[in-house]
């Protein structure tokens, strides 16, 4: 019996070395030193071609889908949605400062064409030529190089930035008097009347900043990135939008070596917010970098001219 005992004691502690050793085997870096190690990451590259599949659902409807998509580093992104083994549905053309959508659907045939103004407007939610360009090339979405903004910890084998939050933040979801923990889920918990004071001084100053285009402009963002404590891939994106009670989470997986980089070829996003959940996997199934692409955009003159998406 004695014996018994002694050996479950053993394996227990041994156990629980290993862990504390696996913890403490991966030492703290600096905010500065990781988001300098992510730019070193970005390749010198000029246009990219890709083929993409993507399952996605939304509002209770799902439908399998195949992205070809071009980029023009900086420039342009054109894509071309099909439904899986069919003809093209729907086409895309972005520019820093332009959107344009093409609808061939059959009793939806329209173009769009705008701003990223507009586009916010018809998603509820922050995107940018960069953010799509970004999605597309697997790195950290919406993470700015101030370098003072961010925070890191050790999360197991992984690495987390978090961004820094203000006095509002640590009021609205409760956190006041503690760290936010890497995995934390945030949401308001204060009363109603404090909460909407709150939320009402954010919008009126996110409204000021954005018409100075400031990127910074959404004081009630909390974003954190998740990065692999080897290879510092980044793994895990998770955005939380105060304001418009909305959380971006971005999973990244099966990185390879590429001529540009490391990118994965599987990243699973999802959209959580007051309309419902959005959930995307997408696989990569094909890049090419350095081609020279043309970029059509051809509007037939029968399709209805749209100002709202």
């Amino acid at each position: 019996m004695r014996w018994t005992v002694l050996l479950v004691w053993v394996t227990a502690t041994g156990c629980l070395t290993g862990r504390r050793a696996t913890v403490a085997s991966l030492p703290l870096r600096e905010a500065p030193e990781l988001i300098e190690e992510l730019g070193k990451r970005d390749s010198d590259w000029s246009t990219l071609g890709v083929r993409l599949e993507s399952t996605a659902s939304a509002m209770g409807k799902a439908g399998t889908f195949t992205l070809n998509v071009r980029v023009a580093r900086d420039s342009v992104i054109w894509m071309s949605i099909s439904p899986a083994l069919g003809v093209e549905a729907a086409r895309v053309l972005l520019t820093p400062d332009s959107v344009q959508v093409l609808s061939k659907l059959p009793g939806s045939r329209f173009v769009f064409q705008g701003n990223y103004d507009m586009l916010e407007e018809a998603v509820q939610a922050p995107v940018s030529f960069g953010l799509v360009q970004d999605l597309i090339m697997g790195r950290p979405l919406m993470l700015t190089d101030k370098e003072d903004g961010y925070v890191s910890k050790v999360d197991g084998d992984q690495y987390v930035l978090m961004s820094k939050y203000n006095r509002n933040v640590r009021k609205l979801v409760g956190t006041d008097n503690k760290e936010l923990a890497p995995g934390d889920s945030l949401s308001i918990v204060i009363e109603d009347k404090k909460a909407e004071r709150l939320l009402e001084k954010a919008e009126k100053k996110a409204e000021k900043k954005a018409e100075k285009k400031d990127e910074d402009a959404e004081d009630l963002l909390v974003k954190r990135y998740w990065l692999d404590g080897k290879t510092l891939d980044p793994v895990k994106d998770v955005v939380d939008d105060l304001l418009r009670s909305r959380t971006v989470r971005v999973e990244r997986s099966d990185f390879d070596d590429t001529d540009i980089g490391r990118l994965p070829n599987r990243v699973r996003m999802t959209a959580k917010g007051p309309e419902g959940i959005f959930d995307a996997l997408i696989y990569t199934k094909r890049r090419r970098a350095g081609r020279a692409y043309d970029f059509p955009f051809n509007i037939p003159e029968n399709f209805e001219r749209r100002t709202e998406l």
